[in-house]
């Protein structure tokens, strides 16, 4: 017959040594003619012979005489379903669009012989077939129009009894090494009939030689042509016929498997990040963990936490306690400060009044019994506090409402305190016309915080890999490993392009680290940057500078802080400029040297004209309402007026509010703080920066990352850690902050450090930059070698030449808080002012707040010492001061020294100090612990040592080491 003629002339080139030429492109396309052999209908997709050549298989399932008939006779049209016509009418429109051009495309498109010739290696490519991504929609049409007129040829073969055939034409049966080969030499005829698409001659080539994808394509049209016949009843199973189980046969066999090798690839969760479903389920059980393991530990620091407060509420002093009640308690906190203090107590108050502030807060104002002026009390705007009803000795008769200080009186005569009940409340309810007590809680447990640290938690579980979440890359970057990080590789940070600042940028104003921090921290492909600044080296500077160069390329910031004291910080430094800021939180808590940029502020501004109105409204409605209470129907109506515009008043307000926030450069509010819905409304931010990450939980840095595209985490892990209470949550992990953790990924790829400081005499630094950075942190020729006796009006004295000073008092007392220290004059301050240095530029420290305290008593009684500072170690990091007196109280036969072994309080503690640090201690005690002795040791080699006895500063009982080299 005339298709042997094609399988005679392949299975002779199969014969021929390697590589083989093809048969000249002429030669196909007088083969493929002699092959097709039309049916009546144009584009039946089935070629046979006008001519039954034998007999049917009993094998061929076929239903009915009829069927068989038409089979031998003329097959009708494979195309019959609507899928088939629009398949049918699509290839029409490309034959007639084809047999336009092709004396013009026949000649481009055909390859000559030696372009066509095939080796073996180029035959057996392994992998996947090429689609439609390496191939184009072109080159894929053209393909599936040629292997469907195969196709058609091998089920007509079957058709018509020609079964010997069936294998010869998919290039079996001479041998496994060469099956693939014949396949595609069998193929390629038929492709060449089909006009190339004209520019694509090369994909073309390139894919008619490629094994697998031409099989894939043969395999998908044979399917198509076979469910065909089933649809016109011509065959009753497509695949039980031979021609298909010898294809699936041929598909599992050795041969096949050996020329296709699949390598399936899973899908990525993201473009952007290029991430593969495998690895994405690794990372998403990588959050799994990490949540229920941080969920755990934060609910056992809960409770630790309600503990601690129960403590505190059982310890307030009532006026009939004794004396001993009213001693200061300790409380040692691992990884934070002592949480030990008197609460301060203000009895018989009366309810004045109640209001709703802006934002809902309930805030109820307070006034003493007789109209008396307030008691002396150290409460102030924001401290934590517990009211509750008192009967006539004073002493608490209900349950502890929590709240907060809002303001104190100028009259000294009232407070206003903002409560978390609210009217209808019937703990509230029972305030009214009672005698009240405020009491001042210290570490009064927060259950907000609580609640929006597991919700942070949670977002990220649930969105964490989400394309929908604008910290997808983030997240990635912290769960993910080095290897599937794309941008590591891209923005390593040798590569950190300082070119990319000019213009932008006074290069002279930064050293080289600061410069790179900027570069790395402005490039938007980089999701995560870790800055790390030692003591000095001018890190909130630099992110003002890198906030106002992030505003300027169009970019919108959250700016958090663990705390409102460092919060604040940064809007200081950002008062002064062009940027419209916007600081959000509870404005008790927000320093009134800032609140001009507080939400609630500029809310109020702005609706200060709207709300002298809505007053004039108001008492005009209530004059109307106090004329109508006979007449119900009237009284009604005013009364519904009066909430109406109440109800106008909230809806304004809260349009201001987002209004306000929506076009706020810079928005900045605590961690926690960002969780407030005002903020969660807001469109995501395209920068979120944390300054002092290092002293925040992991769990609440979660609340403003999730907001933002990219994050900056700043800040030192070497300084304070975060506060916890529980040491069995502290042990779990919950004490390593996400600074901490994230500095070790990826062999600290994250991190770029500062390395130049610019506060401390080198002899001080020095120290630092051994003990705590690797002898990486250097010191600016501007302040290597300045102290005390360089400001204006110090005297020249010993005092004030030494940067270093040990006072060893080696006074064997056990008390944290009951020993010599406190009598130095306080701790040696006598003679720095004696001496001309300004008390304002003088700080006492402690770890413990009972010697904090004492010493505040004491410096009371030194009217020439006023505006020195006392405060403990964890209250000042982030200031500096001149000279630094640090009193580490401890002294004790067992050499016990407590948390004062925590290597980065200590360093917090003497990286204060710009020009001095002296040190008091009992050094006998001291030096059990080895950091600590190391501190001694450096201070003697580079400063000066000083005996004393108590009350003796620089009288006789004071002796003195020689001076000692200062460092070259």
């Amino acid at each position: 017959m005339k298709g042997a003629v094609c399988c005679s002339c392949g299975a002779a080139a199969l014969g021929s040594a390697m590589p083989l030429p093809l048969p000249s492109p002429s030669w196909f396309r007088a083969s493929y003619s002699q092959l097709r052999v039309h049916s009546n209908h144009k584009q039946g997709g089935i070629s046979h012979s006008a001519s039954s050549a034998g007999p049917l298989s009993p094998s061929l399932p076929i239903r009915t005489a009829a069927g068989r008939a038409r089979a031998s006779a003329a097959l009708p049209p494979p195309l019959a379903g609507p899928r088939a016509k629009r398949k049918r009418r699509k290839k029409q429109k490309e034959e007639a669009a084809a047999s336009a051009t092709a004396e013009g495309s026949e000649e481009e498109c055909v390859p000559s012989a030696e372009e066509a010739s095939i080796s073996v290696g180029a035959v057996y490519q392994n992998g996947d077939p090429l689609g439609r991504r390496e191939l184009g929609k072109c080159v894929v049409r053209w393909i599936s129009q040629g292997m469907r007129s195969m196709a058609s040829d091998f089920a007509s073969a079957e058709l018509q009894g020609e079964f010997s055939e069936l294998r010869q034409r998919l290039g079996v049966g001479h041998g496994a090494s060469i099956g693939g080969l014949g396949f595609v030499i069998r193929a390629q005829p038929y492709l060449y009939a089909v006009p190339m698409p004209k520019g694509l001659e090369a994909l073309c080539f390139k894919a008619c030689t490629h094994y697998p994808t031409l099989f894939d394509h043969f395999q998908r049209e044979l399917r198509d042509v076979l469910q065909d016949l089933q649809r016109q009843a011509v065959i009753t199973d497509w695949r039980a016929t031979q021609s298909w189980m010898l294809l699936k046969d041929f598909a599992n066999s050795a041969q096949h498997r050996a020329a296709v090798r699949k390598t399936p690839q899973s899908k990525a969760v993201h473009s952007g990040l290029g991430i593969e479903l495998k690895k994405a389920k690794v990372m998403l059980k990588k959050i799994e963990d990490f949540v229920k393991q941080m969920s755990d530990l934060l609910r056992i620091e809960r409770d630790a936490e309600l503990e601690f407060t129960q403590e505190e509420l059982n310890a307030v002093p009532t006026p009939e306690s004794n004396s001993d009640l009213l001693k200061p308690i300790e409380y040692l906190v691992s990884h934070g400060q002592a949480q030990q203090e008197q609460c301060d107590t203000i009895c018989n108050l009366n309810v004045i009044s109640s209001s709703t502030g802006l934002g809902g807060l309930h805030l109820v104002l307070f006034k003493v019994e007789g109209n008396n002026r307030l008691p002396p009390t150290t409460l102030s705007p924001g401290d934590m506090i517990c009211v509750r009803t008192c009967n006539s000795s004073g002493a608490g008769a209900t349950s502890c409402m929590q709240g907060f200080v809002y303001n104190l009186g100028e009259d000294g005569r009232s407070i206003t305190v903002a409560l978390e009940s609210r009217h209808g409340d019937p703990t509230f309810s029972k305030l009214f016309g009672k005698s009240i007590r405020i009491d001042r809680i210290q570490g009064l447990a927060d259950s907000l915080t609580y609640e929006r640290n597991c919700e942070a938690l949670m977002l990220l579980q649930k969105n964490g890999l989400q394309k929908r979440n604008p910290s997808i890359a983030v997240v990635a970057s912290l769960f993910g490993d080095k290897e599937d990080i794309m941008w590591l590789e891209q923005n390593h940070l040798i590569e950190w392009g300082e070119s990319k600042l000019d213009g932008l940028v006074k290069k002279e104003k930064f050293d080289d680290s600061q410069l790179k921090a900027i570069a790395l921290g402005l490039n938007k492909k980089r999701p995560l940057l870790i800055i790390q600044g030692p003591p000095g080296t001018g890190k909130t500077r630099l992110l003002k500078e890198l906030i106002t160069l992030a505003v300027q390329q169009g970019e919108r910031v959250l700016v958090t802080a663990p705390t409102n004291a460092a919060v604040d910080n940064l809007v200081e430094r950002l008062y002064d400029s062009w940027l419209n800021i916007v600081r959000v939180g509870n404005p008790a808590r927000i320093s009134s040297t800032v609140s001009s940029k507080s939400l609630e502020e500029i809310v109020n501004n702005r609706l200060s004209d709207f709300k002298k109105e809505f007053e004039r409204k108001k008492s005009d409605l209530r004059k109307d309402l106090r004329l109508c209470l006979k007449d119900d129907s009237l009284a009604a109506g005013i009364r519904q007026l009066l909430k109406q515009l109440g109800k106008t008043l909230k809806k304004k307000e809260k349009e201001t509010i987002k209004e306000v926030l929506s076009n706020a450069q810079v928005v900045l509010s605590t961690n926690t703080g960002a969780a407030d819905p005002v903020i969660r409304r807001l469109d995501s931010f395209d920068l979120v920066i944390i300054d002092e990450a290092g002293q925040a939980i992991e769990p609440s840095c979660w609340i403003p990352i999730l907001q933002g595209k990219r994050c900056i985490l700043a800040g030192d892990q070497c300084q304070l850690a975060p506060v916890i209470l529980s040491r069995k949550a502290l042990e779990g992990g919950l004490g390593m902050s996400l600074l901490e953790r994230a500095s070790a990924l990826h062999d600290g790829w994250l991190t770029t450090r500062l390395t130049i400081q610019y506060r401390m005499h080198d002899a001080i630094a020095s120290w630092a930059s051994k003990e705590m950075y690797e002898g990486l942190l250097k010191s600016s020729p501007t302040v290597s070698s300045h102290l005390l006796v360089d400001s204006p009006f110090v005297k020249v004295t010993w005092i004030t030449q030494c940067p270093l000073l040990l006072l060893d008092t080696r006074m064997p007392y056990g008390s944290l808080y009951v020993g010599c220290e406190e009598h130095l004059d306080p701790a040696g301050t006598g003679s720095f002012y004696n001496e001309g240095v300004s008390p304002t530029a003088i700080a006492v420290q402690s770890p413990y707040i009972a010697q904090v305290q004492l010493l505040r008593d004491r410096l009371d009684e030194y009217p020439e010492a006023s505006g020195v500072e006392v405060a403990t170690v964890d209250s000042f990091q982030g200031r500096e001061a001149d000279a630094v007196i640090i009193s580490m109280v401890r002294s004790n036969t067992l050499g016990a020294v407590g948390f004062l072994g925590d290597s980065r309080r200590m360093n917090v503690a003497v990286t204060r100090a710009r020009k001095h640090v002296a040190v008091v201690c009992d050094s006998s005690t001291i030096c059990h612990n080895t950091f600590l002795a190391r501190l001694l040791r450096h201070i003697r080699r580079y400063g000066r040592v000083k005996h004393a006895e108590p009350g003796s500063f620089g009288g006789s009982g004071m002796g003195s080491s020689p001076m000692l080299p200062s460092i070259s």
